[in-house]
């Protein structure tokens, strides 16, 4: 009995049959070696190496540290049950792309304050799709994006689309606050520097979080009030309503603008009319709403609309709206153009054609705004000079759905 490369044969016929075959697949690969070279020069040095490719100098590269024209791309991918959020900054007028997050369904994706932690609320399940639920928050490393913080919370997220402002860092970083909704209404506070969940703080039917200094925030109610609630380290709140700011018939758009380090909060309504605040732990101090369209262009159907349609500019105190002609009640639906104003007279100063339809726009804060828009149709992100309206950069093949663009807020 004789073993040739772990295959065992019995007489001489089978071990001739066999070495027959060896020698004509040594012959076949002498002559494909000058091909299999070729190959090998051919594949760029960048890429890492399969087969015989060498990939002794692999690495792992960390992103360049968080700037103010760093920003995310939330892509829930239609409602699935897992999302990706692109790490992208909008330097030098171009568009870079520094990697992704993974992330559970509809998840609420948050910058700290320096910049340092991307906040991630997520809800995943243990048969994919079914199954027990888990909610819980993470911090990521914005060089690394290895998670630093991960904190496992009741299941209690709000899961409704995406509204941007269901889940925030405290204007500290020290906490993150998350909304529920069922089984009632209550706002999560989670302690990141212990990293435990502290409780469910009892909300009244109010929604949204505006985070304030000294341990503050605002939330939106259904009277058309501002709820300012005040917290201790322990979950221990005391509660007090603003003036009504809004009537009932007057529809807010579910992703306003807010700045957690500003405090400033602009709302625009379904028709364009803008209602603003100055939002703080001494209250709330309620500015003169604005009216973005003549009653001209109200006749002729312009109005806001798309998933984020509004942003600001604080230095230059300038609102930008997203905006088209649209038949009532289609204010979710993409818009093609973004109108410009004067945050304090409403005055306009310029309406910029972005000549794609859009469905979410922000803009960075420094003293080059940059305008980003993303397109959900186009499954594709763009970047504009905020100020004379020329498209910079764009970039394709942006997974399925990219929806929320979050920027650094200073």
């Amino acid at each position: 009995m004789i073993t040739l490369n772990n295959q065992t044969t019995n007489g001489q016929r089978g071990l001739k049959s066999r070495l027959a075959g060896k020698l004509a697949i040594a012959a076949l690969l002498a002559a494909a070696q000058p091909a299999f070279a070729e190959a090998e020069k051919a594949v760029p040095k960048q890429l890492a190496s399969v087969g015989s490719v060498k990939i002794d100098n692999l690495s792992i590269a960390k992103a360049p540290p968080s700037d103010i024209k760093r920003f995310y791309v939330v892509d829930p991918g239609h409602f699935n049950v897992t999302s990706q959020t692109f790490v992208m900054d909008a330097n030098n007028n171009k568009l870079k792309l520094h990697g992704m997050i993974d992330g559970g369904k509809l998840p609420h994706v948050m910058t700290s304050s320096t910049g340092k932690y991307v906040g991630i609320a997520n809800t995943t399940y243990d048969r994919i799709a079914h199954g027990k639920r888990d909610d819980y928050v993470r911090l990521h490393d914005a060089q690394t994006l290895e998670p630093a913080v991960d904190v496992d919370i009741p299941e209690i997220r709000f899961l409704t689309g995406l509204i941007e402002r269901f889940a925030a860092f405290s204007t500290d970083d020290k906490h993150m606050l998350v909304q529920q909704f069922s089984p009632s209404s209550g706002v999560g506070l989670v302690d990141l520097e212990k990293k435990k969940y502290v409780k469910t703080m009892e909300i009244p039917d109010c929604y949204h979080i505006f985070p304030t200094a000294k341990q503050n925030f605002f939330m939106h109610c259904r009277d058309g009030s501002l709820l300012q609630v005040a917290y201790d380290d322990q979950g221990n709140t005391k509660q007090k309503n603003t003036k009504v700011f809004h009537a009932e018939n007057e529809y807010l758009h579910n992703n306003p603008y807010y700045s957690n380090s500003a405090g400033r909060l602009v709302w625009p309504t379904y028709e364009g009319k803008i209602f603003q605040a100055k939002l703080s732990d001494s209250g709330a101090d309620f500015l003169k709403p604005i009216e973005i369209f003549s009653d001209k262009e109200k006749k002729e159907k312009w109005a806001p609309g798309g998933w984020q349609p509004v942003a600001m500019h604080r230095e230059r105190n300038e609102i930008y709206l997203l905006a088209d002609k649209r038949a009532k009640w289609t204010h979710k639906t993409a818009s093609r153009f973004v109108v410009v104003a004067d945050a304090t007279t409403g005055k306009r100063l310029r309406r910029i054609d972005m000549k794609h339809s859009i469905d979410s726009i922000a803009v960075t804060q420094d003293k080059n705004p940059t305008l980003i828009a993303a397109s959900i149709e186009n499954k594709s992100v763009y970047t504009f000079d905020a100020v004379n309206g020329k498209q910079l950069a764009s970039m394709d093949e942006m997974g399925k759905a990219p929806q929320i663009i979050v920027t650094m807020d200073k």
